[in-house]
C-alpha cells in the first residue's frame, strides 16, 4: 500500500551526503556484527533501511549524519529480531534490560551481544556535548521505548486484537519516534530549555509528529505485517470497528491527515507559545523545523522504502541472531 497518497503540506528535503553515508553505514554495521554476509547484508541493501536518516534529517552531514544512519539502522535490526520466532523471546527480554543498564551508565558485559555492543557506542555519540537535563529526558524516552517490547510480546501471546486506541498507545512506544527526535536536537546542535521542553504546547507537537509517522508506517507496513500475522492499525479497526479493509485504510489516512494538521497548527502558535514562557524564537524555530523535517522525512522515504516488499519478505531484517553473547 505504498502507492497511497497522504496530505502532508511540508517541503520535501534530503541530505546531500545521502550516497557517502549510505556506503559508510554498510561498513559499519558489518564491523560492529550487526550484518553478515550473503543472504542477510543483500537484505539490508535491499530495503534501505539507513536511508530514512538523510531524510529525515535533511540539514545533518559528515559524522552527524552518520549517527543518524547507524542509529535508526540499528533500530530497524533490533525490530526484526521481535519477529524472528518464538525462540528468541527469552533473550529479546535479557537484551532489552541490557540496553537499559547501558541506559544508565552501565558498560557492557563482557561478550554482550552485538546488539548491546553496538547500542553503546551509538549512545556514547549521540550523547556528546549534550546537557544532563537533555541526557535525563533522552534516557527516559529510550527506556520507555525498550520497556515497550516486552508488552509486544505478551501481547502477542495473549494473542488478542488490541483495540485501535490500544494499538495505538502501544505503537508510540515501539515506533521509537521520540528517542529520534531527540536525535535532531543533537545532530542539530541545539538543546530545547528544560523548563520549555517540557511544556504542553511541546508535548502535543511530538504526540502529533509520532502520531503522523505511525499512522503512514501502518498503511505502508500492513501488506507486511497481514503476511506476516502481526498487529497493524489497519486489522485493529477492521476488527473492533467492523470496517471494510477499504474504510479501515481511509480511517488511518485520516489519522495521518489530522495528525499533521494540528501538527502544523501547533508549530504556527511557536512564536505566540515563546513570548509567552520567555523562550529563544531561534530555539524554537529550528525544533519546529526539525519535527517537520521528519514527518516529511519519514512520508517519502516510507512510500518507496523496498522493506515493506511483500513477496518473499526481503525487507525482514531478522536472519541473523544478534542477541546471543558473542564467544571471546
Amino acid at each position: 500500500m505504498q502507492e497511497i497518497e497522504f496530505a502532508v503540506p511540508i517541503p520535501s528535503r534530503v541530505s546531500p551526503g545521502l550516497d557517502r553515508a549510505r556506503e559508510r553505514h554498510l561498513r559499519w554495521v558489518t564491523d560492529a556484527g550487526l550484518v553478515g554476509g550473503g543472504e542477510a547484508r543483500r537484505r539490508y541493501e535491499f530495503s534501505q533501511v539507513a536511508d530514512i536518516a538523510a531524510h529525515g534529517f535533511p540539514d545533518a552531514t559528515g559524522e552527524d549524519l552518520d549517527l543518524c544512519c547507524d542509529l535508526l539502522g540499528w533500530m530497524f535490526l533490533f525490530d526484526d529480531q521481535f519477529d524472528a520466532g518464538d525462540e528468541r523471546k527469552a533473550d529479546a527480554l535479557a537484551v532489552c534490560g541490557q540496553l537499559t543498564d547501558v541506559l544508565r551508565g552501565g558498560p557492557p558485559a563482557p561478550g554482550a551481544p552485538p546488539i548491546v555492543t553496538a547500542f553503546a557506542r551509538c549512545w556514547v555519540r549521540m550523547g556528546t556535548g549534550m546537557s544532563p537535563a537533555w541526557l535525563r529526558r533522552t534516557v527516559h524516552d529510550w527506556v520507555d521505548y525498550l520497556a515497550g517490547w516486552p508488552t509486544k510480546i505478551a501481547d502477542r501471546a495473549h494473542g488478542v486484537v488490541l483495540d485501535p486506541a490500544a494499538h495505538l498507545r502501544a505503537r508510540r512506544r515501539t515506533i521509537g519516534c521520540r528517542p529520534v527526535l531527540a536525535l535532531a536536537e543533537r545532530v542539530g546542535r541545539f538543546e530545547v530549555p528544560p523548563p520549555v521542553w517540557h511544556a504542553s504546547h511541546l508535548e502535543a507537537m511530538r504526540l502529533a509528529a509520532c502520531d503522523a509517522v505511525i499512522a503512514m508506517n501502518e498503511i505502508h507496513s500492513y501488506e507486511k505485517d497481514r503476511a506476516g500475522g502481526y498487529a497493524n492499525l489497519v486489522s485493529a479497526l477492521v476488527h473492533h470497528d467492523g470496517l471494510a479493509e477499504s474504510q479501515a485504510v481511509q480511517r488511518v489516512r485520516e489519522t495521518v491527515r489530522d495528525s499533521v494538521e494540528s501538527f502544523l497548527r501547533l508549530r504556527s502558535g511557536l512564536p505566540d507559545f515563546g513570548r509567552a514562557v520567555g523562550a529563544e524564537p531561534a530555539v524554537l524555530a529550528r525544533y519546529g523545523g526539525a519535527l517537520a523535517a521528519y514527518i516529511r522525512g519519514y512520508h517519502d522515504w516510507g512510500r518507496g522504502a523496498l522493506r515493506y516488499t511483500t513477496r518473499g519478505h526481503p525487507g525482514d531484517l531478522g536472519l541473523e541472531n544478534l542477541l546471543m553473547p558473542r564467544a571471546d
